[in-house]
């Protein structure tokens, strides 16, 4: 039976964060019957962007400190990285460890931060030569909505194992929600982390993954299997089973387990920690609320739309280089997005560090859900 504990930690001091991480880990049974001694364990946060650590856009660096004393508790070599969504070359990524204070952390504890730099394909993939050659993955999602795939956690932390730019063509390729999510569970299954810690200490609500609402939940959630973990934390902050694409894509296929009745629940009940009017994207009911082909067909009206909010730009790029298509105009006269091009990715919504990208509801959908 897949085992998720679930451990309270009030905030982020650094004593109660390794406490709460190292009991985590305890409650499945102890860091040495998942880490061997002696091999390199790649640590995997959740670095989506150069944001500070209170805005609840990135695993906070309290946490990976925690797990890379696990892993040197279990005599193991640990290592930090990530490929963000914004990587395209060095100085972008030294911009990211440093400002989300994983830089700081790697440096007092003496440890490595990689570079996911040279992959090889698995499967029609380029997976982090990092990952592939350590002994063992250990992955830290953040516990955070997603406009595009409803929550993002276990199973999506593992997609910044492809480097750079080819998360950009994975959008393109694969342009929906419900197509997307395959990839996503693809590239898990591909990987598999051994371990995943989430931290929803402080999470995101609203519109994540990056443009939501901090909201603190003082919970750790930890397992081997990335779908059970992910299941429990949907669980917990009321997403409905229906809407939970990314662990309904994971069932389909059978791979993890994603039934809450066959998940055993170590330290706190689910029922203890629920979270009450915690806050969806406003895209998740269109997300599933129509077979895809119904969909294509009113996708007009039933839709949303991203803009850029000329008051807010500072023109720096960042949507229009992670944009698939090539749909967005960064100049002095003009910051917009060609709504004949867009495919609704909402990846530079996703990666815009100054919430200058905003969504608009199409007219079916404001009719049907109106917030």
């Amino acid at each position: 039976m897949a085992q998720v504990s679930i451990v309270k930690c009030k905030d982020y001091d650094r004593n109660r964060v390794e406490e709460a991480v190292f009991r985590s880990v305890e409650l499945l049974g102890g860091i040495e019957n998942f880490i061997k001694k002696g091999g390199t364990v790649l640590i995997k946060p959740n670095l989506l962007s150069a944001r500070l650590p209170e805005e609840a856009v990135c695993t906070h660096p309290e946490v990976v400190r925690a797990a890379i004393r696990l892993v040197r508790k279990a005599g193991a070599k640990p290592v930090v990285g990530d490929s963000p969504g914004t990587f395209f070359g060095p100085e972008e990524i030294n911009g990211v460890y440093e400002k989300t204070g994983v830089k700081s952390v790697a440096e007092e504890e003496g440890v490595e931060l990689v570079r996911f730099d040279k992959s090889r394909r698995i499967n029609g993939y380029p997976i982090a030569e990092c990952a592939l050659n350590a002994s063992f993955v250990l992955s830290l999602p953040k516990l955070k909505t997603h406009a595009f795939t409803v929550m993002t956690g276990a199973v999506k932390n593992t997609f910044g194992l492809i480097p750079g730019l080819f998360k950009v063509q994975c959008h393109k390729n694969k342009p929906k929600p419900k197509h997307f999510v395959k990839i996503i569970v693809d590239v898990y299954e591909i990987t598999k982390p051994g371990l995943s810690i989430m931290d929803g200490i402080v999470a995101m609500e609203g519109e994540g993954p990056s443009a939501g609402t901090p909201k603190n939940l003082g919970l750790l959630l930890a397992g081997a299997d990335g779908v059970s973990v992910d299941a429990v934390m949907s669980r917990i902050v009321g997403v409905p089973p229906y809407k939970d694409i990314t662990v309904n894509e994971a069932r389909r296929r059978n791979i993890g387990e994603a039934d809450i009745g066959k998940i055993e629940i170590l330290g706190e009940p689910i029922e203890a920690v629920k979270v009450k009017n915690f806050r969806l994207p406003q895209t998740t009911s269109a997300i599933s609320a129509l077979p895809d082909f119904l969909m294509d067909m009113v996708s007009g009206a039933f839709n949303f739309r991203p803009f850029i909010d000329e008051g807010l730009c500072k023109k720096c790029g960042i949507c229009k280089n992670a944009c698939p298509v090539d749909a967005i105009t960064i100049d002095k006269s003009e910051s917009a997005i060609n709504d004949k091009i867009c495919i609704r990715c909402f990846c530079c919504y996703e990666l815009c560090p100054y919430k200058a990208i905003y969504i608009k509801k199409g007219l079916l959908t404001k009719l049907l859900w109106q917030s």
